[in-house]
């Protein structure tokens, strides 16, 4: 991927994370009146940037490193376990702790729907905790409400490396039974992945030769569009036209319209980032540092919920000041600096590992 548009996608990445966040802190009890309240909707929007993103980059790591079913599988069991695994021990301490110094916070429903558990535990240590067939009805790991779209990642993932490594014949039917297993929300919402899948094997030769300002162009407007497309998804039908998506442990009914319009806005902004950035190989100023940030995005998105009900348990201030605001989000910030060079070096050693022993099994066997 020229360097150019991986610093994009890094850089929206990290933003979409950063929105995330804010769209959790913006409401009670967190903070009160402090950020503005619509930031509810940004969060929605970022998370189907990181499906559409997902996809995207699956479908370039396929087609230029992670070209056989070993080297995939190790690839994306890495990249999510290590972080699973860390986020789930965290998650274990912070609550554990916070519940004892304040348990009266942690009996709000934004905190823990549901008791923790062994099998909130075990489904999300699996992946599986948003499978409907499975009827688990949104559990998690304690508090870590984010959670829920790691069900919905490893689906596609799995989904994915059936279909490209597979005969026809044999991933077929397999994909079928994959998503059955997963449920209805699940299904709904993959076409969004596809997008950002199959928008990368569009040859670039099959697009416009349009000069690169007009390009420029439509990638400002579509990046416009893509970040106020939540206010314009307001006019919209809201209702799924009666038919019910749930989704994470409040069980929140899921609003395709509001999904499929950014989706398909930031596609677009995609196109136009790729046209826009074609054949420029200078990397500019600071990139180092976008590539670092990038590096956060996957830690802080799986460690901030749990991070941020504990340090709002114990906040010394006001929760309507900016004092009380700029504490979270230190605490939370610096976590997840210290947090990333773990997961990062995890990485390594699990892909390496699961790499080693498949060579190795495939030595004894030959």
């Amino acid at each position: 991927m020229p360097s150019l548009l991986s610093l994009y996608l890094d850089l929206v990445r990290f933003t979409a994370a950063v929105a995330v966040l804010l769209s959790h802190l913006s409401s009670p009890p967190f903070t009160e009146g402090i950020i503005f309240r619509g930031a509810g909707s940004v969060g929605t929007l970022a998370v189907t940037v990181f499906f559409v993103l997902s996809g995207h980059v699956i479908s370039y790591v396929t087609s230029h490193r992670d070209r056989t079913a070993i080297g995939y599988a190790a690839a994306r069991i890495s990249r999510l376990y290590s972080v699973v695994m860390v986020a789930l021990l965290l998650t274990f301490l912070l609550d554990s702790l916070g519940m004892l110094l304040n348990p009266d916070f942690y009996s709000h429903r934004k905190m823990l729907a549901d008791p923790p558990s062994v099998q909130g535990y075990a489904a999300s240590f699996l992946l599986v905790n948003e499978f409907q067939s499975f009827g688990f009805n949104g559990i998690c790991p304690g508090t870590n409400a984010p959670w829920w779209t790691l069900s919905f990642e490893a689906a596609y993932y799995l989904i994915a490396g059936l279909f490209i490594f597979l005969k026809p014949r044999i991933s077929v039917p397999l994909c079928l039974l994959a998503l059955i297993a997963c449920g209805r929300t699940i299904c709904a919402l993959f076409p969004l992945w596809m997008m950002g899948f199959l928008l990368y094997r569009v040859p670039s030769e099959r697009l416009p030769a349009w000069p690169r300002r007009v390009w420029a162009s439509l990638f400002a407007v579509s990046a416009v569009l893509t970040v106020v497309s939540p206010m314009i998804a307001w006019y919209l039908p809201s209702d799924n036209y009666g038919h019910r998506f749930p989704y994470s442990k409040f069980l929140i009914d899921r609003n395709l319209v509001a999904d499929y319009l950014p989706g398909a806005l930031f596609c677009l902004n995609l196109v136009t980032a790729r046209k826009m950035f074609e054949g420029v190989a200078f990397e500019p100023p600071g990139a180092m540092i976008i590539r670092w940030f990038g590096s956060l995005t996957f830690p802080l998105y799986l460690s901030h919920y749990p991070a941020m009900c504990l340090l709002a348990a114990v906040s010394p201030c006001g929760r309507d000041s900016w004092a009380h605001l700029l504490f979270l989000t230190g605490g939370i910030l610096l976590l997840v600096v210290a947090l990333t060079p773990v997961c990062e070096r995890l990485k390594t050693s699990l892909r390496s590992g699961i790499m080693n022993l498949a060579a190795h099994r495939k030595t004894a066997c030959g």
